[in-house]
């Protein structure tokens, strides 16, 4: 019985231990198996968070490319560890090599590490190198902003590596020399911009000044020819002095057009006036004369060609000046201009037109060498525009409306 006892006591103690080594092992394969797949899920999720990170840090590279491009680098070791057990998990936990102890997750987690410090030190570079290169920083986006490469790409090209060489600097801790190379830098700058400025707004019409000069504008009008230049030496000089101010270089640049415009009309009236035979000046000096007639009719129904054409024109500007001062003071605060004020303006700006047509022709014919002497005399004396009253016109605040219908001139031949 005793015999029997025993037995039955190591049979009972075998089962106990059995059923105790079996639970444990259960737990043990479970545990396993979600703490696997909480690490896979876990490089799913950094390498998503990096892959968006990285995106649009572009601008990061001028404060130390060598980092930068560490940084990508090691994204696309980590990339394609990933990829190699995106689609078997277990993989992850397998040794990457024959030569290391390191499994594929151990190796992605180390390309994520110096990817997070390098993009780290990236950004503490960027924040020193803000401060102190603030200004450079400032220049170099303006000359982008103007085009400077289009027009001058070997200078810009050097003075991007000089651009480079400051953030260098302040990678490599050297902050007083940095400051130092910053003044030159600063100094090249500026002259590119303000040649960018000048290639922008005077080299086209620099371009048209050189195309009336192979039309001989210069030979046929010099003196329009020299107003142009002249406009075109101020502009370069309102540029060197304020590159930034375009309001002002925009104004500059309109009166040299319209300057253009003026020297190459005058010099096509000049070349036709050549030729013409010296039958044909009476006229062309009538011609003249029935313009002033069409005004003098419209405002008045004047005819006043028994007086100089310099009397004429006169004449007109005082009517015209006195219609303008009626109107005024019958309605001093009129803050739109009537029926009434736009006929006004009309004639003063078409009396305007017609002295500056006026004044042309006296340049013009006073350039001929070969017209008799009493013509020149003639046109000298009677044809001179009243610039009192286009001073006086150019301070007027009303505005001009449409023009209004005219009488056709009366028969002068």
């Amino acid at each position: 019985m005793k015999q029997i006892g025993k037995v039955a006591c190591i049979v009972c103690l075998a089962t106990l231990l059995s059923a105790c080594q079996s639970t444990p092992e259960g737990e043990e394969g479970v545990s396993s198996e979600i703490n696997t797949e909480n690490v896979y899920q876990g490089a799913l999720t950094a390498h998503r968070d990096w892959q968006k990170k990285l995106q649009g840090i572009e601008y990061l590279e001028v404060y130390s490319p060598q980092k930068y491009a560490l940084v990508f680098s090691s994204w696309q070791n980590a990339d394609s560890i990933y990829q190699e057990f995106k689609e078997t998990p277990d993989k992850a936990f397998q040794s990457y090599s024959l030569f290391s102890s390191s499994t594929y997750l151990d190796r992605f987690y180390e390309e994520i590490d110096v990817m997070e410090k390098t993009l780290s030190e990236l950004e503490s570079l960027k924040l020193i190198a803000d401060e102190i290169l603030e200004p450079a920083i400032t220049q170099m986006a303006y000359l982008n902003s103007i085009n400077a490469r289009h027009y001058y790409r070997s200078e810009y090209v050097r003075l991007t590596r000089f651009y480079a060489k400051l953030f260098h600097l302040v990678e490599e801790d050297e902050l007083s020399d940095a400051g130092e190379e910053q003044e030159e830098f600063l100094e090249r700058a500026h002259s590119l911009e303000v040649r960018t400025i000048k290639k922008t707004f005077i080299s086209p019409l620099e371009d048209a000044l050189r195309d009336l000069k192979r039309k001989d504008v210069k030979y046929y009008a010099p003196i329009s020819y020299a107003r142009v230049e002249a406009g075109i030496t101020s502009g370069k000089g309102l540029i060197e002095r304020s590159p930034r101010a375009f309001t002002q270089i925009e104004q500059k640049v309109s009166v040299i057009q319209f300057e253009l415009s003026h020297a190459e009309h005058i010099a096509q009236e000049v070349q036709g006036l050549r030729d013409r035979s010296k039958d044909e000046y009476e006229n062309f000096i009538l011609d003249i004369e029935a313009k002033l007639l069409q005004i003098s009719l419209a405002l008045n129904d004047n005819d006043l060609r028994d007086k100089s054409l310099k009397e004429q024109a006169s004449l007109i500007t005082q009517e015209v000046m006195a219609a303008r001062q009626q109107y005024a003071s019958r309605n001093p605060k009129a803050e739109q201009p009537s029926q009434e004020s736009g006929q006004v303006e009309s004639l003063r700006d078409l009396v305007a037109v017609q002295q500056k047509q006026i004044a042309q022709l006296k340049s013009r014919l006073m350039e001929l060498k070969a017209e008799p002497s009493d013509l020149n005399a003639e046109l000298a004396t009677s044809v001179e525009p009243d610039f009192d009253f286009q001073a006086q016109s150019q301070e007027s605040s009303v505005r001009r409306p449409v023009a209004i219908e005219q009488e056709e001139p009366q028969d002068i031949q």
